[in-house]
């Protein structure tokens, strides 16, 4: 009976991985990967599960607020206690929970517009010339990261994923594609390339 035997060997595939996780490393750049965001309800306000608002209706007496406010200001310098008598709560703004933001640095090797040659981002006076695609390669490691990514700051420009994060290589998985466009528009300062058509 003939052995079975794969076309590459167990060395080479590794000898692929690590050459592409070295060309990500070396030409690579930080991206800003936004994690989706932690809501923890307020401490000043009662929340209400019903409506996923707040009630209007403070939890502490001012002298309470002021005294939980004090010692809250020795470890940190927001504001989580502060006395209001109805109405919108001044920490929460009436959302009745507070939203803490989590952002991690991914390195990932970036291709704008990967149709075009220049690699950069393009405004033309009718829109957008077709640069608003950007393709990031990066580490398997970070798949979960951007599968769960709220958004994506690329080279300062916010981005969101077009379609779920891909693995491939050659044999086993060996680098991580991610499809993204662009969410924002030139500003006037903004020393992006703007094409004139006049």
């Amino acid at each position: 009976m003939p052995i079975h035997r794969t076309r590459i060997s167990k060395r080479v595939k590794e000898k692929h991985k690590g050459a592409i996780r070295n060309v990500i490393k070396g030409l690579g750049r930080k991206v800003e990967v936004y994690k989706q965001p932690r809501k923890m309800e307020c401490p000043n306000c009662y929340y209400d599960k019903f409506t996923d608002n707040s009630t209007g209706k403070c939890k502490w007496t001012p002298v309470e607020a002021i005294e939980k406010q004090a010692i809250h200001a020795v470890d940190h310098d927001d504001i989580r206690y502060k006395y209001f008598k109805y109405g919108r709560c001044p920490v929460c703004r009436g959302q009745g929970f507070l939203t803490v933001k989590r952002k991690v640095w991914a390195d990932c090797m970036i291709n704008w517009d990967p149709s075009s040659r220049d690699n950069s981002i393009t405004y033309t006076a009718a829109g957008t010339e077709g640069s608003t695609i950007v393709i990031l390669k990066a580490d398997p490691k970070y798949y979960d990261l951007f599968k769960n990514s709220s958004r994506i700051i690329v080279d300062g420009v916010e981005c969101k994923m077009s379609k779920p994060p891909v693995l491939r290589g050659l044999g086993t998985q060996s680098v991580l594609i991610i499809t993204a466009f662009t969410t924002e528009k030139p500003s006037i300062d903004s020393g992006e390339i703007i094409k004139d058509y006049s």
